[in-house]
């Protein structure tokens, strides 16, 4: 029934500062709606509707999704490889939370939150420890 997720739907509190981010994550805007307003967003096969919520803002969420209230918690995004990601885009000015580091869960992760506190995840294989 179900074949694959289409999108993700972000709501943004500055759509203008949230397309700048999301570019510099590696984000192309397929799409941008300015009576919404809104844009279409693609990374490899990942797609992003973001839009400008009528709301305030969301506040902080605490890196261990268990304590955050119901709802989608956060963004996990694979990648080849996280050291390598996570070099590309501290030079196009994003900031991480922490550097990568490979998880007793079976990946190697690191992660930024975005311009209303949207907690992305950068995934990838395992590094293990050098020889």
């Amino acid at each position: 029934m179900i074949d694959h997720i289409d999108n993700v739907g972000v709501g943004v509190s500055d759509l203008g500062r949230a397309l700048d981010f999301y570019r510099r994550l590696g984000f192309d805007v397929l799409e941008h709606e300015e009576e919404t307003p809104s844009a279409t967003l693609q990374a490899g096969s990942v797609r992003l509707w973001v839009f400008r919520g009528r709301g305030g803002s969301q506040g902080t969420r605490a890196p261990d999704p268990a304590a955050n209230p119901p709802g989608i918690d956060h963004l996990s995004l694979w990648v080849e490889d996280v050291d390598l990601a996570y070099e590309a885009l501290t030079g196009k000015g994003l900031e991480f939370e922490s550097d990568p580091a490979d998880q007793s869960w079976g990946a190697r992760s690191t992660s930024l939150v975005d311009p209303d506190g949207t907690r992305i995840y950068l995934l990838g294989p395992l590094r293990g420890r050098p020889a």
